[in-house]
């Protein structure tokens, strides 16, 4: 057996109207149960008739989900299918899916009576055991593993025809074999790993209840103990200097050169040669890219500024040996062996109770030095100001150099996230708890819960304070006067105080290195909230919403901006060709074809309705479009001209997030891309081309921006 027999287990999912449950409504249904050896033995699936008008249903439902009005109009009601679904349902009902929340919030509000015992989510489960994932997107994920060994002996029999992504049907499929993958594998590391079964036995939670886990009972019970991870050498791998080589010992400290005349491809190669060496660039796309042509040099041992994700042995020890464990613990040690397992020397730590138990074993010892180091503007100033001396003997080559101040002020008025110091305040309750589990000696960690609960408390009032500023603006962003004793912020200002107070008392508590970290962030809050003060409005799931606060921009002269650096960096512009180029010649690029459409979505879709029409071998286009309804209507409009029967089209805040996006342009040929910047540059970091580059409503400075990028930056071809 591979699971435990006690539960039944089935999986869910809705096709929905839309993405919010106060409004939308489900329009599909899947279910089916699996015994305890995996094998299906109940399915059931049906339309599900909406209460709202089926013509006043958005066209993008149909794109999604491939169901047509005349579906859902013959289709049963909620009430109709409820007798055969029940069935499904009780108190030992496990509820499996893929990002599972979202499906039950639909089914808590449109089946209220139906039970169930708990509920387990296969995207967790994968990001615990499918590492450095381009995308945890379902379709995506069993892509990935479809191949390996034990994903094939579980489904080389199981073919499930023709059904496609978004059919509910086919979805809760896959979800299934992405959970009897995540068993199997398992029992792998088990049979690798024996201790983990103890682990495993000692969970409170349902990951320790639904393995089968009779026959290891007799397992001896000796101290646990695994294998450190092992690091990559960075000394073993580089490129030797040439005759193309750039020095950079050879070039001037604080000196503007220009690189417009060569493209990043070949300045790369040309500074890849040099040792103790910081390449910044203005976003994490462009480091992308960078990181790309680096790799395909030979050179894999590039660094980064954000802090490397390995433990101390000695305390993981002590961890692995505590008793008890919790989900998230467990999940957090066949996620570690899963990497030893696979050879990977750092964790990818990937969701927020990952980081809660990481902060409590990891190693705090110097980063290693890499010979080259990849970073952003933002990066490289945290560094600078965090890492001082880790990156002393380094020489910074600052791209994007027009960008400098823009980003550097960006950096000084970074907003708080006050949900984020709530994070590092419940990380030090972990803690405290673990090392009451292990040591067995009181502490105080009673005081402090009592303060987190107070700051709770803090971050409810000042959010409520703050919705009252919104009440009358559709704006998300707003310029306010100093927090800090205002009549707005009464009853914050009240909390701030005893929260300063009680934050005193904490001294005697926490580690010298957590208060000092606590300090600091309480130090930004005081300071933010001193200044002119912007608040911005942010959305999450199901309409909800928060707020972030910074310090209204300020603005920096040339001589702050360069004192922050200790080393030596040069800096090197995109488009002052009064400049000393760093290279003399020009190199010739293969540019693709860049046109300018007025800002008329007729007029684009049009356009790309009659190319579509003349060239049936590639419909490859890449549409620049900064506005989130106009790519919406674009979107709309060229599927009604039947353009997603012969290409597929993947638009911003449609087709799904830009991981999910970038594994499906790299999977065909034909593909209409509706988007804005970023997305270009992710796309060439994949090496992804594009017939043509259309620039829809991208007037004015950002324009020629983007035409400069998109010479530079573009290695695909």
């Amino acid at each position: 057996m591979l699971l435990s027999n006690k539960y039944r287990y089935i999986w869910l999912d809705f096709e929905t109207t839309g993405l919010d449950v106060t409004k939308d409504e489900p329009i599909q249904i899947g279910i089916m149960e699996i015994d305890e050896n995996g094998k299906i033995i109940w399915e059931y699936q049906s339309l599900i008739k909406p209460d709202k008008k089926t013509d006043e249903l958005k066209h993008i439902v149909g794109f999604i989900t491939g169901l047509s009005i005349n579906d859902l109009e013959t289709a049963p009601t909620r009430e109709e299918i409820l007798p055969q679904i029940e069935k499904f349902f009780g108190e030992n009902t496990i509820i499996i899916w893929h990002n599972i929340g979202f499906d039950l919030n639909f089914l808590n509000k449109y089946f209220p009576s139906l039970k169930y015992h708990i509920k387990i989510d296969t995207m967790q489960t994968a990001q615990t055991i499918v590492h450095y994932a381009q995308s945890y997107a379902l379709e995506v994920l069993i892509e990935n593993i479809k191949e390996e060994k034990i994903f094939s002996q579980i489904f080389q029999d199981q073919d499930h025809g023709e059904e496609k992504s978004h059919d509910a049907f086919f979805d809760t499929k896959n979800s299934l074999k992405l959970f009897l993958y995540f068993i199997s594998y398992v029992y792998e590391l088990i049979h690798t790993y024996p201790s983990l079964v103890h682990i495993i036995m000692q969970t409170t939670d349902i990951i320790g209840e639904i393995f089968e886990l009779k026959k290891y009972e007799n397992t001896p019970k000796i101290a646990i103990k695994f294998s450190a991870l092992e690091k990559m050498s960075p000394s073993n791998i580089g490129i030797s200097k040439s005759e193309n080589s750039i020095d950079t010992d050879s070039l001037e400290n604080q000196k503007k050169y220009y690189i417009g005349n060569i493209p990043i491809k070949e300045l790369l190669t040309a500074l890849a040669a040099n040792k103790n060496i910081i390449l910044t660039f203005q976003n994490i796309q462009k480091l992308d890219i960078a990181k790309t042509v680096l790799n395909d040099l030979g050179i894999k041992n590039i660094g980064f500024t954000k802090e490397e994700q390995t433990i101390n042995q000695e305390t993981f020890q002590k961890f692995l040996n505590k008793g008890t464990f919790s989900q998230e613990e467990c999940m957090f040690v066949i996620k570690y062996l899963s990497h030893l397992k696979k050879w990977l020397g750092v964790l990818n730590l990937n969701n927020p109770s990952d980081f809660k138990i990481y902060y409590y074993i990891k190693d705090t010892r110097n980063q290693t030095k890499y010979p080259i180091i990849l970073t952003t503007h933002h990066g490289l100033f945290a560094a600078m100001e965090n890492n001082e001396e880790t990156y002393k003997d380094y020489d910074i080559c600052f791209f994007d150099t027009e960008q400098r101040y823009k980003t550097y002020n960006f950096f000084l008025s970074s907003p708080i996230d006050l949900y984020y110091t709530l994070g590092i305040l419940e990380s030090f309750i972990y803690q405290q708890k673990v090392d009451k589990q292990i040591q067995g000696n009181q502490n105080n960690s009673e005081e402090l819960e009592q303060f987190v609960n107070s700051f709770q408390i803090y971050i409810w009032v000042i959010f409520n304070e703050s919705t009252k500023l919104f009440m009358k603006t559709e704006n998300t962003m707003l310029s306010h006067d100093p927090i800090i004793e205002h009549g707005d912020f009464y009853k914050t200002n009240l909390l701030r105080k005893q929260m300063m107070e009680k934050k005193e008392t904490l001294k005697d508590i926490l580690s010298p290195e957590n208060y000092q970290l606590l300090t600091k962030h309480f130090d930004q809050i005081q300071h933010i909230f001193n200044n002119v003060v912007t608040i911005t409005k942010r959305m999450y799931g199901n309409g909800d919403f928060y707020f972030t606060y910074n310090e209204t921009q300020k603005f920096t002269d040339r001589k702050e901006f360069i004192d922050i650096f200790k080393n030596k960096v040069i800096f090197f512009s995109n488009t002052n060709t009064q400049l000393s180029p760093l290279i003399e010649r020009e190199t010739k690029r293969s540019l693709q074809t860049i046109k300018t459409i007025p800002p008329v979505v007729d007029k684009i879709v049009n356009y790309i309705t009659e190319q579509a029409e003349k060239d049936s071998e590639e419909i490859s286009y890449f549409i620049f479009s900064p506005k989130k309804e106009e790519s919406k209507k674009i979107f709309e409009d060229l599927c009604k001209n039947d353009i997603n029967k012969k290409t597929i089209l993947l638009v911003e805040n449609i087709t799904g997030g830009i991981g999910k996006n970038i594994f499906k342009a790299k999977q065909t040929k034909n593909k209409i891309i509706i988007w804005w910047y970023n997305f270009i540059l992710h796309c060439y970091a994949n090496k992804i081309s594009f017939k043509e580059i259309i620039l829809f409503n991208a007037r004015g400075p950002s324009e020629q921006n983007i035409l400069d990028d998109i010479k530079r930056y573009n290695i695909s071809n």
